[in-house]
C-alpha cells in the first residue's frame, strides 16, 4: 500500500472484514440449572419467583462438600429435615437474596464449583427480592420436592453414561 496505512486485509478475504459482512452474536450459553432442569422433560422450569428460588436452590444443593463437609455425614436426613429447616430459616430471617444465600450455604457449606455457576448465582441474586422469598418461605417443601426430583434425574443420567 503506498502513501496510506492499513492493515493489507481486504473485503472477502480471511482475517479482513467489511461493512457488508455480518458479526453474529455468540449463542447464549446455557446456564448449569438449565441443563440439571433439562434431565426431567416433563417437569417443565417454574417461571417467576418460585423458578428463582427453584434454581437457587439447585445450586445450593450442588454446592455442598459432600466429600467432607458436615452434611455428608448426615446424608439420611438431608432431604426431610436437613435442607428444608435450614432453606426456611434462612429465609424468615433474611431481608435480601443476598443475605439468605450467605445464611444457608455457610451453614450447609456450599459454594458454586465452577464459573458459570457463580455467574449464575450471582445473576439469580439480584432477583426480585420479596418476592423468591416469600416463595422460599411458603414453598419451601414443593420446591425442595422438584429440586430432589431433578437431582435424582441427573445421577441416574450420569450413571446411564457409558465412557467413551
Amino acid at each position: 500500500m503506498v502513501g496510506g496505512r492499513g492493515t493489507g486485509h481486504r473485503v472477502g478475504h480471511p482475517g479482513g472484514r467489511g461493512m457488508t459482512d455480518t458479526v453474529t452474536a455468540p449463542a447464549p450459553q446455557q446456564m448449569p440449572t438449565d441443563r440439571w432442569l433439562a434431565a426431567v422433560p416433563e417437569l417443565p422450569p417454574l417461571d417467576g419467583p418460585a423458578g428463582t428460588g427453584e434454581r437457587l436452590l439447585l445450586l445450593l444443593h450442588y454446592g455442598v462438600d459432600w466429600d467432607a463437609g458436615w452434611v455428608s455425614g448426615k446424608r439420611h436426613a438431608y432431604w426431610d429435615r436437613i435442607m428444608p429447616d435450614y432453606v426456611l430459616q434462612a429465609a424468615l430471617r433474611a431481608a435480601n437474596l443476598r443475605r439468605f444465600w450467605q445464611q444457608v450455604s455457610q451453614q450447609l457449606q456450599s459454594r458454586p464449583r465452577s464459573s458459570a455457576e457463580r455467574v449464575e448465582l450471582e445473576a439469580l441474586l439480584r432477583g426480585d427480592d420479596r418476592a423468591v422469598l416469600e416463595a422460599l418461605r411458603w414453598e419451601t417443601e414443593a420446591l425442595l420436592l422438584r429440586v430432589r426430583i431433578v437431582t435424582e434425574a441427573v445421577r441416574a443420567g450420569r450413571r446411564n453414561e457409558t465412557p467413551a
